[in-house]
């Protein structure tokens, strides 16, 4: 009955006000989707008719209902839902209907990002076409790299055939590999998105993984192994519906997310189990739902322990004679193994207890005494956050001690009375209440297994964040007042506004609050081991920019993934540009195998909310390993052309990318093989700054930061001041296309220039003649280098020289 709930929402008004939450959806919930029929009271079966039962652990009460027992929502709430609810068509698959008012899956997850994680993180919808490549080229890849492994020729034997392609060995496979693929391979691949967003990496795998488990089983009927065909048989006597089953399998073993917005990690949940239950065609095809509240968690992917070190575990929570209790929801022989456990692998003993909960609560339909047991789900589901709870206060405590190592401080931003402005931060030694709110997350003991036993994951398929990390002081003050726009007021216009605002006593509080909370994670941030390449040396000197997130997120992509593991990314075109990823191509090309390069013009407005001349990288590695060439493409426009990459990609020569910059090693944008030529040529001669003894030498320089500097800028010329020159003040040629809008007083920028060495009167940079170009340019443009000489005088950030 498609109106079910509507139905039973009139069947309740008839019967008096405001009864539909309670008794109706609480018995629904925690009774009727539940238990199995036979645990139902006979109140709830009159009250709730043939309901399926679903799982014993999602329709477990939520905190918030265990917090207020007492919640009371009135009946013409639902009224007014259903009748936004009946003004859409509703989809459980993610296939286009090409209905306007459609809502599906896919829908709920574009609406989550593009409205929510994409204001807060700078995270953005990843269309479909991206996804789906993606997950073939890694996943496909691994498939054949485990069964290869497991083929390994041994001396005097036959070897078997190996396969270029995941369709030529679905095709052609023999029951050896048919057996390896469904017993060994599949089974054990462990498939990551550390920054999962709605979902949409993680249902994209599914989709991947279960077209290679159907057409292995369907290639079970062509083979003569009889076994084979017994473990078919016996599968689809055991489940009405053989896609339903692989999906779960599938959801429970493979898959597994993170993600620092609790809600994010709810509708990631909600998409993969609409997607399973997208399977059915009837009810009776639906059984219970998976447990997967520890597959798919919430935490700051960033900040955490990689792997715990057992040593430092130990001596900071001790377990000697502590006393292990029974377990009343495991079998006997289970227990045993534990207490027989020695006190001095307490580390080992944590997490194998953790792990065989986990174990039981993921398949609680294999364990009868679980699978008709909601009651005992509950209990094991509140041991595994307890355990969780008492062992992050522990891993919490060494995470800190690795700030104080470093030391790290934290500092309070203050507001200076007296002068009525800010005022010298007051530094702090850091405590756990200063962690709690970065949400640490540990990835050695929330994924022990994969991380310790295995070395790490198979793949990582994401699209994090695109943020720069520091007070954004713009979109803070947004929120108090609507006259400030991020892109539409001069710095001195804001400023004003700004000062205004922190008038308000509340408003400054929170001000001070929101600046308190960068300094102490940017300091770890740059010095944590795990992000020792977010800088280089380049030219003898320490390469420096702001921390963004997605710089992080490519090296920690790169420390979770096992020996051999890959990686498929969505990232801005900086990594192979900007002279701050200068560390992070270095990490690319010694350390691992990069697959692809990709480059992307948002043109076409493949990601909504992102200028549309901005630049980004679907980029593909292989941990491990050296690079010496890849296929790369660049300033492509429709994510179709995915379809015929690599095979359409020129190829790039590391060493060529050596010789052309040697210091940064930042890639040109090659479009056609004569550009390659064209470079080759171009190397016969010296490089722009290369220095050789008894020739005028050239550098590239930046003046003033347009933010961080704004303090020296004035808004009227003055004696002793000059012109701060901009790029839009230049054209060709023309040092005079535009009037300034700022001036710096000269004493001022000077020392500023000067920074903390002694002002011997020598002579600067601005006090000559430069070469200017405009930084904000496109192959795109009319003019891809706009340059002039300009005067003797200052210039911003957006004019090197």
């Amino acid at each position: 009955n498609a109106n079910y709930l509507q139905d039973k929402l009139a069947q309740m008004q008839r019967q008096g006000a405001d009864l539909y939450y309670r008794p109706f959806l609480t018995t629904l919930f925690f009774e009727g989707f539940a238990k199995p029929p036979e645990q139902r009271t006979a109140e709830a079966h009159a009250l709730l008719g043939d309901i399926r039962y679903l799982n014993g652990g999602l329709f477990l009460q939520h905190p918030i209902e265990q917090k207020w027992p007492t919640i009371h929502i009135p009946d013409a709430a639902f009224s007014q839902l259903y009748a936004v609810f009946t003004r859409y068509s509703w989809n459980l698959n993610d296939s286009k209907t090409g209905n306007d008012d459609e809502i599906s899956p896919d829908v709920l997850g574009y609406i989550f990002e593009k409205y929510i994680n994409q204001k807060a993180f700078g995270a953005y919808y990843t269309p479909v076409e991206i996804t789906e490549y993606l997950c073939e080229q890694t996943i496909h890849k691994l498939v054949l790299d485990k069964l290869a492994e497991l083929n390994a020729p041994l001396p005097g034997h036959p070897s078997l055939p190996t396969y270029d392609s995941v369709g030529d060995l679905l095709l052609h496979m023999n029951a050896t590999q048919c057996r390896q693929l469904l017993r060994d391979v599949l089974p054990t691949l462990s498939l990551l998105d550390p920054s999962c967003g709605s979902g949409a990496f993680l249902v994209a795998a599914m989709k991947t993984l279960l077209e290679i488990y159907r057409a292995a089983f369907g290639r079970v009927d062509h083979l003569p192994d009889l076994a084979l065909k017994q473990h078919k048989s016996q599968i689809q006597r055991d489940h009405p519906n053989i896609d339903y089953f692989i999906k779960k399998r599938i959801i429970t073993d493979n898959l597994y997310g993170v993600d620092i917005m609790p809600e994010a990690v709810e509708i990631a949940r909600l998409r993969l189990f609409l997607a399973l239950v997208s399977s059915v065609d009837v009810a009776e095809q639906i059984e219970p739902l998976p447990n997967i509240d520890f597959n798919i968690l919430a935490g700051n992917s960033l900040i955490g322990m990689l792997r715990v070190d057992e040593g430092r575990f130990n001596a900071a929570a001790p377990l000697e004679g502590k006393v292990l209790e029974q377990k009343s929801w495991v079998p006997r022989a289970t227990q045993l193994n534990w207490f027989t456990e020695q006190a001095n692998n307490s580390y080992r003993r944590v997490m194998q207890e953790k792990g065989d909960m986990l174990n039981f609560y993921r398949h609680t339909a294999e364990h009868p005494h679980l699978r008709d047991n909601a009651e005992a789900v509950q209990v094991l589901r509140d041991k595994i956050e307890a355990h969780r709870r008492e062992n992050a206060a522990v891993l919490d405590h060494m995470l800190l001690e690795e700030f104080h190592t470093l030391g790290i401080k934290y500092e309070q931003a203050t507001w200076d009375t007296t002068a009525d402005k800010m005022g010298k931060p007051e530094k702090k030694s850091l405590t756990l209440a200063h962690l709690a709110p970065l949400q640490p997350f540990h990835w050695g003991y929330e994924f022990y297994e994969v991380m310790n036993e295995r070395g790490g994951f198979d793949a990582i398929i994401t699209n994090p964040p695109w943020e720069i990390w520091k007070p954004q002081a713009k979109e803070f003050f947004a929120e108090y007042a609507a006259v400030v726009t991020k892109n539409k007021m001069t710095i001195k216009e804001f400023e004003k506004e700004q000062a205004q605002l922190l008038q308000d006593e509340e408003t400054r509080a929170a001000w001070l609050d929101y600046l308190s909370r960068f300094p102490h994670v940017s300091a770890y941030l740059r010095s944590a081991a795990q992000y020792q390449h977010q800088t280089a040396v380049v030219d003898g000197r320490k390469t420096g920019s702001d921390i963004n997130l997605y710089k992080l997120f490519t090296e920690q992509c790169h420390n979770l993934l096992r020996g051999g593991g890959l990686c498929g990314t969505v990232i801005p075109s900086g990594i192979y540009t900007d002279l701050g990823a200068t560390g992070l191509r270095q990490m690319l090309f010694e350390h691992t195998e990069v697959q692809g390069l990709f480059g992307f013009e948002n043109r076409q407005a493949i990601f909504e909310g992102v200028h549309r001349s901005f630049k980004f990288v679907v980029l593909t590695f292989r941990k491990g390993g050296t690079t010496a060439s890849f296929p790369a493409t660049f300033m492509r426009h429709d994510p179709a052309d995915l379809l015929n990459f690599p095979a359409n990609g020129l190829p790039m020569s590391v060493a060529l990318v050596r010789r052309l910059s040697p210091g940064p090693l930042s890639l040109m944008e090659f479009t056609h093989p004569l550009d390659v030529q064209i470079a080759r040529k171009m190397l016969t001669f010296p490089l722009l700054g290369e220095e050789i003894e008894g020739t005028w030498q050239l550098s590239f320089t930046r003046e003033f930061d347009m933010t961080n500097d704004s303090h020296l800028f004035r808004t009227e010329p003055a004696a002793g001041r000059l012109p701060l020159y901009e790029g839009k003040m230049i054209h060709q040629f023309d040092d005079n296309f535009a009037q300034p809008r700022y001036w710096v007083d000269e004493q001022e920028g000077r020392a500023a220039v000067l920074g903390r060495r002694p002002d011997t009167e020598q002579k600067l940079d601005y006090q000559a003649y430069r070469l200017g170009f405009r930084s904000v340019a496109a192959s795109t443009n009319e003019r891809t280098l706009i340059c002039t000489l300009i005067p003797n005088t200052f210039h911003g950030n957006s004019l090197p020289t």
